[in-house]
């Protein structure tokens, strides 16, 4: 009797905790935090936070991307930066990637740890400028992120699209902000 009983709460329990009793095989899709690609293809999907903080010279940016997933995450390079216009479509604005401040060595951001680039925007209102309504970085390898813009006083930045711009510097990515702003 006691042997029904306990075998009665135990398939409760296991019920109530979502495992199954069976020994069917299940199938697991790939953690979208993971810290390698399952094929040569696919890119890393962790889940990577990131922030242009405006500085005081017009259009100069601190570019932050925080790993926020739980699997550490290793890129080198440049970040890809593209941007859409208010109508979310493709704004042609050509980005040059410059070795600011050098090199960028290979990054392993852990999780919680953020790696920074410069990037300089062209903000001005003539007749190659697009007005802006996202801008996305795209680390090596990694899935693009949508970049939050941080205004000069700390606080995001809700409406970006009158911000007009023709064309933009990046940085390479680098895991210490020392010399990533210094453009020519």
């Amino acid at each position: 009797m006691r042997v029904t009983i306990l075998a009665a709460v135990l398939a409760a329990a296991c019920a109530a905790c979502g495992t199954s009793t069976t020994s069917a095989p299940q199938s697991q899709a790939p953690s979208p935090t993971s810290s390698a690609p399952t094929s040569g293809s696919d890119k890393q999907k962790p889940a990577i936070e990131v922030k242009l903080t405006l500085q005081g010279k017009p259009g100069l940016g601190l570019l932050a991307a925080t790993n926020n997933g739980k699997a550490p995450v290793t890129f080198q390079g440049w970040p890809k930066l593209t941007f859409t216009n208010p109508a979310n479509q493709p704004a042609a604005i050509p980005v040059e990637q410059k070795l600011v401040p050098g090199e960028g060595p290979s990054i392993t951001l852990q999780p919680g740890q953020t790696a920074f680039a410069g990037v300089q925007l062209d903000v001005d209102d003539d007749a190659n400028s697009f007005a802006i309504n996202e801008m996305t970085a795209e680390l090596p390898g990694l899935v693009p992120a949508k970049v939050t813009f941080i205004g000069t006083d700390g606080q995001p930045i809700a409406d970006v699209s009158k911000m007009k711009v023709s064309e933009a510097k990046v940085g390479t990515m680098q895991p210490v902000t020392q010399g990533v702003l210094v453009f020519d």
